[in-house]
């Protein structure tokens, strides 16, 4: 069946939070125009057709929302994309968001719960460190909003995971994190890197090679003691390791060690192919003006993916390598440097205990 994914960003860089380590913010503020304002019904209808024609025998759509923050756009817009896809039920569609859910209401709610959107919220752990870095313009911490947004979701029973970003600070407190997210009953877990801005300036805010380490290796086993109790939690770092060892490829982009097109929209149908680098250099086109297939095969996509190894000298004769590759060519500089690997030091404490976990 054929399968189309993307990843757009209905709202630009908009954003009704600032926070301190954006990566969109860093990334739109190196393109010539950095906020592309909210997607107009004359570019959704273009993204619908494109969406139509590349599925026109039949298949599936999977469609995220990404930003700045998505739910700047509004719920009309999510209302209207639905509904105009009704139109084609030859496709079936996936929806999912990440967002920081300080906007929901109980109307959003229920519309995310009746189109099955699966949500990604963004929380950074307990309240002095989420509010540490995300706040509002007018610096008031976002913590109890994004609970009673969550609180929203369990109302309306929609399927959300927590995102945290990891940065210096937190990753000393590994222990604390974990407790945090059983206190809360947080079963669902995806654990991001803080990155350093483009320019290399980590603001003392990224995640060091020397953090990385310890930061997941303490973290593991705190997960893998409450496992040995009974409990639930699925970390998404640990998920993709399980299914690597018995032979199943990662879920996620970013543990393959190499670049794949990816269909990254901005608001204006600019298309990317990758998060990470949506700028004026790797655009791919317009969806005005191309189709995805032809996107997909342009030079400038062949040039991205070429240009996607991410190996240095740690790599040589690594025993991981055919686990990861190097690692993504834009997180892997939390982890690796030309002397040294942290993410070697994690993989050969963790998947000793995780190839005995799955045999047992």
């Amino acid at each position: 069946m054929n399968e189309l994914s993307m990843l757009i960003k209905p709202a630009s860089s908009l954003c009704n939070l600032r926070c301190k380590y954006c990566f969109y913010a860093d990334v739109s503020e190196n393109r010539d125009i950095a906020s592309n304002g909210v997607m107009t019904e004359d570019t959704l209808d273009c993204l619908v057709q494109r969406i139509s024609e590349e599925l026109k025998d039949g298949g599936t759509a999977n469609i995220s929302f990404q930003g700045g923050e998505p739910t700047v756009a509004g719920l009309s817009f999510f209302q209207k994309f639905a509904e105009m896809l009704d139109v084609y039920p030859q496709i079936t569609v996936n929806w999912s968001m990440q967002t920081n859910g300080t906007l929901l209401d109980e109307e959003f709610a229920q519309f995310l719960h009746d189109r099955k959107f699966l949500l990604g919220v963004s929380l950074d752990g307990y309240q002095s460190m989420h509010d540490k870095n995300r706040y509002d313009a007018q610096k008031r911490g976002a913590f109890y909003r994004v609970l009673k947004g969550i609180d929203l979701l369990k109302k309306y029973k929609v399927d959300f995971n927590i995102l945290t970003v990891v940065t210096h600070d937190l990753s000393r407190h590994p222990k604390a994190l974990f407790d945090f997210y059983k206190k809360h009953h947080f079963d669902y877990i995806q654990l991001i890197p803080c990155l350093p801005e483009l320019n290399g300036d980590d603001r003392g805010l990224a995640l060091l090679p020397q953090d990385y380490a310890s930061f997941y290796k303490t973290f593991f086993d705190c997960w893998k003691k409450d496992m040995e109790k009974g409990g639930q939690m699925s970390v998404s770092l640990f998920e993709n390791l399980a299914g690597m060892i018995q032979g199943i490829p990662p879920y996620q982009c970013g543990y393959i060690g190499k670049c794949v097109t990816q269909f990254v929209i901005e608001s204006n149908g600019d298309v990317y192919p990758c998060d990470f680098y949506c700028l004026d250099e790797n655009c791919l086109g317009n969806l005005k003006e191309y189709s995805f297939s032809q996107m997909k095969e342009s030079q400038r996509a062949k040039d991205f993916i070429a240009s996607g190894n991410c190996k240095k000298d740690p790599c040589n004769n690594c025993q991981f390598i055919p686990v990861c590759n190097g690692g993504c060519r834009r997180q892997n500089v939390c982890w690796l440097t030309d002397d040294q690997c942290a993410y070697q030091e994690v993989l050969n404490y963790i998947l000793p205990q995780l190839s005995y976990i799955l045999q047992r």
